[in-house]
């Protein structure tokens, strides 16, 4: 009786003692090409109408597909890290506009991301 209530007692104590091993999300994040940052307030530049915030970092065939919504032009959007993907009109980063969970040509957001344009 009294080994159980030491093993019981000891068991928690011995888990809380080892080490978990550190994350390696970051490196991860920056070995698939994200580059984190603060979050930036950005706006919307080099379009008339909207621009198209994608699931992915670049535009598919059928350039309807994995809109997730739109931003018009001078409205100001967080983002949070950017990634290389599809150059548009020569600017190759995306940025990740975090409050809608998607991606943002780095052409259309001003300086205060990326690589604004």
């Amino acid at each position: 009786m009294k080994f159980s209530c030491v093993l019981a007692l000891a068991l928690p104590v011995a888990a809380l003692a080892n080490p978990l091993p550190a994350s390696n999300a970051i490196t991860e994040a920056e070995s698939v090409g994200l580059v984190s940052r603060s979050k930036q307030v950005c706006k919307i530049v080099n379009v008339v109408t909207t621009v198209n915030c994608r699931k992915n970092n670049y535009v598919p065939w059928n350039a309807l597909e994995g809109i997730v919504t739109e931003f018009k032009p001078n409205t100001g959007h967080d983002f949070t890290c950017y990634t290389e993907g599809e150059c548009i009109n020569g600017n190759c980063t995306w940025d990740w506009a975090v409050n809608w969970g998607c991606w943002v040509p780095g052409y259309y957001t001003d300086a205060n991301c990326s690589k604004g344009g």
